[in-house]
């Protein structure tokens, strides 16, 4: 089996944790779209320069299975949202190929990436979520008739990485930053978790690692603290279990006051996950168990509480040819 993680950017250990694999032979590949991304210049066994997924689709699509078939390629791993809601429309064309891409159904995935239809879907299913309004007008409404005080939260409708989130303490900030595609949240406090639910390829829950959010660095945990807590636990088991999404959930849960809140779900190995990885839950080998056929029984708590994960910075040197800023 070869394997291609693309859009790599930054995570090159991604290439390490497939090779330290146990399940995993063959090899792997990495692609992006920016010639400077430090992922190309990871310990792979080959790298590729692609456009950006977003500016023409049918291109990309096209050229990543140029890629696929002149290298053998037969796995495509995918980790920004972006891409993964492009690959989602083209799982038949590249599986007609004989490539398998590791992506959830078009539904699950807009539940995620659209925070109101992930609202919906969590007041569906009795999951909490921080109170949320559309428009500056229901906010007003909302401190007016029912005492909401803020700070609150304005962020994306589509949105990843924490890009355009923002903090707002008065109605005139809530002003200056609001514009159409914006939700206004009630700031949530408390401890925050980050949480990796592994799911099979028929959205069974077969792995759950929960940690305590320590710090955050650009929209990713920077530190963490594995934890054993079974009503987060629970929360997320039952979001899996009826979101049905395929391999890694990357879900992020608040405890305030005892009452637990979901803030986010992101369908993909996030940047939580190497603190998963390294505490001794190999997720990327389940998962080529999963692509082998192989059988995986359901295993949770399987892992050591009160690991501190820190991540740090590491420097990667190379000569770049025809490189332009």
């Amino acid at each position: 089996m070869n394997l291609i993680i693309t859009n790599i950017g930054r995570r090159g250990y991604l290439v390490d944790f497939v090779k330290e694999s146990p399940a995993f032979c063959g090899k792997v590949f990495v692609s992006d779209c920016d010639i400077s991304a430090s992922g190309l210049y990871s310990n792979h066994d080959g790298s590729f320069l692609l456009p950006r997924p977003a500016d023409d689709k049918k291109r990309y699509i096209n050229e990543l299975i140029k890629v696929c078939l002149e290298n053998e390629i037969n796995l495509v791993m995918p980790i920004i949202d972006p891409e993964i809601y492009i690959l989602s429309q083209y799982v038949e064309a590249l599986k007609e190929k004989g490539i398998r891409v590791v992506v959830s159904d078009w539904n699950v995935l807009n539940i995620c990436y659209n925070k109101k239809c992930m609202n919906d879907f969590l007041k569906k299913i009795d999951i909490s979520f921080p109170e949320t309004f559309y428009s500056i007008y229901e906010l007003e409404n909302a401190i007016n008739e029912k005492g909401v005080r803020f700070p609150v939260i304005l962020k994306p409708i589509y949105g990843s990485g924490s890009i355009e989130t923002y903090q707002a303490d008065t109605i005139e900030q809530v002003k200056s930053l609001f514009h159409e595609g914006m939700m206004i949240q009630k700031k949530v406090g408390g401890d925050e978790y980050g949480i990796d639910i592994f799911n099979s390829f028929e959205g069974v829950p077969l792995r759950c690692i929960v940690k305590k959010k320590i710090s955050m660095r650009s929209g990713e945990t920077d530190k963490s603290v594995s934890v054993i807590d079974g009503r987060i636990e629970s929360t997320a088991l039952k979001i899996a279990e009826n979101l049905k999404h395929v391999a890694n959930l990357d879900c992020d849960l608040i405890c305030e006051n005892g009452k637990i809140y979901c803030i986010d779900l992101n369908p993909r190995f996030g940047g939580g996950y190497p603190a998963t990885h390294v505490i001794g839950v190999n997720l990327i080998d389940v998962l080529l168990q999963l692509c082998k056929g192989q059988n995986i029984e359901p295993c949770f708590r399987n892992y050591q509480s009160n690991i501190l994960v820190m991540k740090e910075i590491t420097l990667r040197k190379t000569v770049l040819k025809d490189y332009e800023k």
